[in-house]
């Protein structure tokens, strides 16, 4: 098995997802500021009692690849423990693939908003009296009645499609309601930055102070540690090609990766591998090889990172 084919089951590289599967809590590795990141969460965002009584706003910034989406998945899953231990329920809900990028904002939004609505009545929430009243309402109403007259002891954790215009990340800052936890992502990293004051004006008419998290680029050894904690998950009893550390610096040192960036690289890369040796002769034989910086630069350029 390729040992960069995370999470397991899949058809390659993808977000860890905690609060679907457990076990990708241990694939999480502490690299580009993720792990700081997830410290800043665990300190900023209160006991079950003020999430439940004011909400949450949390947003993760940074480029394409970086981390963004596992770090909010296991936010997401932090959330779900700390808002069980006071014997109330907590339910996380993805909505990042809720609509398309060539939905305008309030397309999003609504969508966003339906589809939580979907989830609570297939789950037996939703009488016919609030079907009837959320029929009218505007989102940002919609939120309001929810916290207050369904979800009751229930918190809701929603990651939402990733957000593009600073404006749509304000939105969600005014629509934080009682039992309603937002967690956002943008790469838009300037442009909220520069928005935060509103941002944050927006929550604290709500009672509450939204999160902003950074991650960012591969730091010199941030490789390194992603391909050693690979390694060190495999089971197989496979040997498999040799990677150096120098070999990792030097490719990090050659070019601004984010971690998506590298964990495609090298999952592209042994695929290719395997599958040469797979058809030269039985797996576990002939794997021996190193893999080179000169290997992983002539793949890069052969084929690219995606």
């Amino acid at each position: 098995m390729n040992p960069y084919l995370v999470p397991l089951g899949g058809d390659g590289p993808g977000p860890l997802r905690p609060h679907d599967d457990p076990t990708h809590e241990d694939f999480y590795v502490p690299v580009d500021h993720t792990l700081a990141a997830f410290e800043q969460f665990k300190a900023s965002i209160g006991d079950a009692a003020k999430i439940r009584a004011k909400g949450r706003l949390v947003v993760a910034l940074g480029w394409d690849g970086c981390g963004k989406s596992s770090l909010l998945n296991r936010c997401a899953t932090h959330l779900k423990s700390v808002l069980r231990q006071d014997d109330g329920q907590c339910l996380v809900f993805s909505f990042t693939d809720a609509c398309r990028d060539s939905d305008s904002v309030e397309e999003r939004q609504k969508a966003v908003c339906q589809c939580l609505i979907d989830e609570l009545d297939d789950r037996d929430m939703l009488t016919s009296k609030h079907r009837k009243k959320l029929d009218g309402y505007a989102p940002k109403l919609k939120y309001r009645y929810l916290g207050n007259h369904v979800l009751g002891d229930t918190a809701v954790v929603i990651l939402l499609p990733r957000i593009e215009l600073e404006q749509e990340v304000e939105s969600y800052a005014h629509w934080t309601h009682r039992n309603l936890v937002f967690l956002a992502e943008s790469r838009q990293v300037e442009a909220v930055r520069a928005h935060w004051p509103k941002i944050k004006s927006a929550s604290t008419e709500q009672g509450t102070v939204p999160i902003q998290l950074e991650v960012g680029k591969l730091e010199p050894d941030d490789g390194w540690a992603f391909v050693q904690a690979r390694n060190g998950h495999r089971t197989d009893g496979v040997v498999y090609p040799f990677v150096s550390k120098e070999t990792i610096r030097a490719v990090i040192a050659a070019k601004e990766f984010s971690i998506g960036e590298l964990h495609n690289l090298l999952f592209r890369l042994f695929e290719e591998i395997l599958a040469e040796r797979t058809n030269s002769g039985p797996i576990g034989s002939g794997l021996t090889d190193e893999v080179t910086y000169n290997t992983i630069t002539d793949f890069y350029f052969r084929r690219g990172t995606t």
